[in-house]
């Protein structure tokens, strides 16, 4: 975002206590395709490949949909490695592997009959063990890394789940190639993931069941030399993910930050987590003042430790509904919890990504066509209004607003 002569640094120069959270879909995502640079590049070119010489050609297609039914595999399409969709790799990876026998039996007729270099390039490297190995390790790790970006796509407040989510899934990679007894220790950032002593045996390191059940279906084929690369290789992949996730998320104060936020949490609440609020409080000077400080520790406190019947069934409810609720308490006809309510309120703004925000490019591109390239500011708003609305909701029965319609007429 720019720490030096960036929006980020010039938006600082302005606001010193602006709080910068990059996009932690887009980071996730930057961790995976990093990691994935650990991994022969053959890989992706099969991929690629697979996808040019069979989706390009109307007659190669036709011809694999014969080799479909008699393999009795889904009729599904080969799908396009993307580089700049997220989630799209693990897509790729796992219809190929679901398609492996149709496109063995495929390139084998191809390259008998078409005599095609490509075909037979293709073919030797689906006849290659390893080279199936691969495809089964990333079906078996991208999803991990990718749950974790879906999570975070959401339009929902997630912003207070950010950190033990993060921790976990961080945990959980460790656990695929670093001794138990290193994980033991509760600060995960002291963990080192490039220390060959905390590394587990290579022939134990986890790779998900598909990847040892291939192995050990053509362990007598697999040469000793091929097997020790793929080891390597998939180990480097682990390190390289695990460091890109500590240089990311782990390793800065924003990590810490995200750590005080999961007080938005109901469950957290009634659990007295945190004790106090002014380490998250002193972050946002622009949200509370320090002059109220005291009586924003006293609300907390009073909330945290009494009990508020009205409040019983919010402890497991989203923490919209649940905040919403406190500001709503009263002591005769005054806030209950005025600045507790309007600190944690004001806090539920701050996104978690950037993915909402990049769902209405999308959309926007989708309305404002080469056709329709004159349209007014005014009139795309009215229409992006419409088309929210209209998302759960009869569209033959429902009927606008006037302050819809007003945005809908141009000016």
């Amino acid at each position: 975002m720019g720490d030096k002569g960036g929006v980020k640094a010039l938006l600082l120069q302005k606001v010193p206590a602006l709080f910068v959270q990059g996009c932690v879909c887009h980071s996730i995502a930057l961790c995976a395709s990093n990691a994935c640079t650990e991994l022969p590049n053959s890989i992706e070119e099969v991929a690629r490949r697979i996808y040019s010489y069979i989706m390009n050609s109307p007659k190669r297609l036709s011809e694999f949909a014969e080799f479909q039914k008699f393999t009795e595999v889904q009729p599904h399409k080969i799908l396009h490695p993307s580089c700049t969709r997220w989630l799209s790799l693990e897509e790729v990876v796992k219809r190929i592997l679901e398609q492996w026998p149709a496109l063995t039996l495929y390139f084998t007729s191809t390259a008998l009959e078409d005599g095609m270099a490509t075909a037979s390039e293709v073919l030797q490297e689906l006849h290659n063990p390893i080279t199936k190995m691969y495809f089964a390790f990333l079906s078996f790790i991208l999803p991990a890394v990718n749950r974790l970006n879906l999570e975070f796509q959401a339009t929902s407040l997630k912003i207070h789940r950010l950190h033990t989510s993060i921790s976990s899934s961080f945990k959980g990679i460790l656990s695929y190639f670093i001794k138990p007894e290193k994980l033991k220790n509760k600060d995960l950032t002291q963990i080192s993931v490039s220390d060959p002593s905390s590394f587990i045996s290579l022939g134990d390191i986890y790779r998900g069941a598909k990847t040892e059940s291939i192995y050990l279906e053509h362990s007598a084929a697999i040469a000793k030399r091929d097997l020790e690369q793929f080891q390597i290789k998939t180990l480097n992949f682990y390190v390289t993910l695990s460091r890109q996730m500590l240089k990311r998320f782990l390793s800065n104060n924003l990590f810490s930050n995200l750590q005080l936020l999961e007080a938005l949490d109901p469950v957290n609440v009634f659990q007295g987590k945190p004790k106090s609020l002014i380490p998250l409080a002193v972050k946002f000077p622009n949200i509370v003042d320090e002059r109220v400080y005291e009586e924003l520790n006293s609300e907390w406190r009073e909330l945290t430790i009494g009990e508020i019947p009205a409040l019983k069934d919010k402890r497991v409810s989203e923490p919209e509904k649940f905040w919403h609720a406190v500001s709503q308490e009263r002591i005769g006809d005054s806030p209950r919890f005025p600045n507790l309510s309007n600190f944690m309120l004001n806090l539920m703004s701050l996104p978690h990504s950037s993915a909402a925000a990049e769902r209405i490019f999308s959309l926007v591109t989708n309305i404002k066509t080469k056709n329709r390239s004159r349209l007014k500011t005014d009139t795309l708003n009215g229409l992006l209004h419409s088309k929210n609305l209209l998302q759960d909701v009869d569209c033959r029965t429902w009927q606008p607003t006037p302050k819809l319609i007003d945005k809908m007429n141009t000016k």
